[in-house]
């Protein structure tokens, strides 16, 4: 096993710890849910001109995945911040658990870094700032986590069209230090994969039902 192999196992160990199955599973079946219903929205919105609509869904989606990771996070246990990540005065969902923080932001592309922001330095800078403690935010949520991710998400393609404006893929990802690249990429069906799999055991009787005893003759049955 190489370096980058055994950071990835002991990154996929550290989610698994830290959060559910349950989470990621939401996760992917509730994004594609979101992705179909807001274009929905926005294609019946008679309020907005045609041109502009491509920008609105954009808009709105961004602000339905935030309330989706905010409710996962209500939902499975993790804390949640709206004030500690703040970029050109859009305040973005921050959740976290164990060692485990996280934010979701679209992508243009799966692979590329998203344009709103190095959202890990402006954490760590919001971190380093002198701040009473007033109690308007969760426990930890001053502590910066060891890992932390960010939840990339895209479409089919670009044009407003129904088929397009579906999801396409959902990772997530792990900025590198310097915060120019990804380190390490991970789609949610691989999470998923790497919590364990539990085996309902099944208790066979002693006498099978399907099996009649000796003394149990039934009508038609020979003497």
């Amino acid at each position: 096993m190489n370096a980058h192999e055994q950071l990835r196992d002991t990154t996929l160990s550290m989610i698994v710890r830290d959060t559910s199955a349950e989470f990621w599973n939401e996760l992917r079946s509730r994004s594609i849910i979101v992705y179909a219903n807001t274009f929905a929205d926005v294609e019946n919105n008679d309020g907005v001109l045609p041109d502009q609509k491509i920008d609105f869904l954009l808009q709105t989606r961004h602000f339905q995945m935030e309330n989706l990771l905010i409710d996962l996070a209500k939902r499975h246990g993790l804390s949640h911040s709206l004030s500690l990540i703040v970029q050109n005065n859009r305040r973005h969902a921050y959740v976290f658990n164990g060692d485990v923080s996280m934010t979701q932001s679209y992508v243009q592309a799966i692979g590329n870094l998203p344009q709103p922001a190095k959202f890990r330095e402006k954490l760590a800078s919001t971190m380093k700032l002198p701040r009473l403690d007033l109690g308007d935010e969760p426990e930890g949520a001053f502590i910066l986590r060891q890992l932390y991710g960010l939840i990339a998400h895209n479409p089919i393609g670009r044009r407003f069209q129904k088929e397009e404006q579906k999801l396409g893929m959902i990772q997530f990802c792990l900025p590198s230090s310097d915060c120019k690249a990804w380190a390490l990429e991970f789609t949610i069906a691989e999470i998923a994969d790497a919590y364990p799999t539990v085996i309902s055991k099944i208790t066979m009787t002693r006498s099978l039902s399907w099996k009649k005893s000796k003394d149990d003759k039934g009508a038609g049955e020979s003497k």
